[in-house]
Parts: C-alpha cells; sequence; structure tokens
C-alpha cells in the first residue's frame, strides 16, 4: 500500500496554499495602506465619538486603537505565515511527499 501523497494531489494544495497566502498578504496591505491614505487620527475620532469617549480622554482612546490594531494585523500575520506560508514552502521544496515516477 502506497502512503504518498500522489504529485497532483501535493501540487494541487501546494497552489492553494500559495494563493490563500498571497491573498492574505494582500489584504495586510490594503488594511495598513487604508490606514496610511484616510489618516489614523480621523478614523479613531469618529469611532471614539460613536462610542461616547469623552474629548480629555480621546487621545489615549486613540493610542489603545492604534495598538490593538497593529496587535490584530501582526495576529494576521503570523496566522498566514502559520496556515499557508509554511505548508507552501515545505509542499515546494520537499520532495518526501512526492511519488516517485
Amino acid at each position: 500500500m502506497n502512503t504518498l501523497i500522489s504529485n497532483e494531489c501535493c501540487r494541487t494544495v501546494e497552489k492553494f496554499c500559495l494563493q490563500a497566502f498571497l491573498v492574505s498578504i494582500g489584504l495586510l496591505l490594503f488594511c495598513f495602506f487604508v490606514l496610511l491614505v484616510v489618516g489614523w487620527d480621523s478614523v479613531a475620532g469618529i469611532h471614539g465619538a460613536m462610542l461616547g469617549i469623552e474629548e480629555v480622554r480621546m487621545e489615549q482612546f486613540t493610542y489603545d486603537v492604534k495598538m490593538l490594531y497593529y496587535l490584530l494585523m501582526g495576529a494576521f500575520k503570523l496566522a498566514a505565515f502559520l496556515l499557508f506560508g509554511i505548508p507552501w514552502l515545505i509542499l515546494r521544496f520537499s520532495s518526501a511527499f512526492r511519488v516517485k515516477s
């Protein structure tokens, strides 16, 4: 009984991992550029007004929101690398998963 994965299946999974990784990185770049173009202070000001944050606490709120945003972007980037980047690298450069023809 052959337990190795077929070449076609391996290539399909490799292709999916690469596409998902590129979409994830593209989404991160999009979020970063929207942050730069729109301007962070205006976005935090709008959200602070919607949440009812007082004017004296707005500076701390803006700082906290920035830190949370960058923390979540970092977690998303780490998840993209772990779920799609590393498996793609392993499937791309390893011959252990391929059937010898």
